[in-house]
């Protein structure tokens, strides 16, 4: 009866080891599939080096643009310097 307990035992610790090796590599997969899609949102950026204003006539207002178009004025621009910030750590 004892071996059995031990046997038990074994199977036991064994299966707790497999749920941690799983645990872990399930947690590092998202970390970098994390950090990649930070990478990708990083790389679609347009250039800062784009970013001016424009005083537009019929709205009677400056709007900044970058090489893709305006940046919106609802707080776009800050949108957009709040990404590059995050984007260079």
């Amino acid at each position: 009866m004892r071996k059995n307990h031990l046997f038990n035992l074994l199977i036991a610790i064994a299966l707790a080891i497999l749920v941690a090796l799983t645990v872990r590599e399930a947690f590092a997969t998202s970390i970098t599939t994390s950090q990649m899609n930070a990478a990708v949102k990083c790389d679609s950026l347009p250039s800062r080096h784009s970013i001016h204003s424009e005083y537009l006539e019929e709205m009677g207002m400056s709007v900044t643009y970058t090489e893709d178009g305006p940046t919106g004025v609802d707080g776009g621009l800050m949108y957009l310097l709040s990404a590059y910030r995050t984007c260079s750590r």
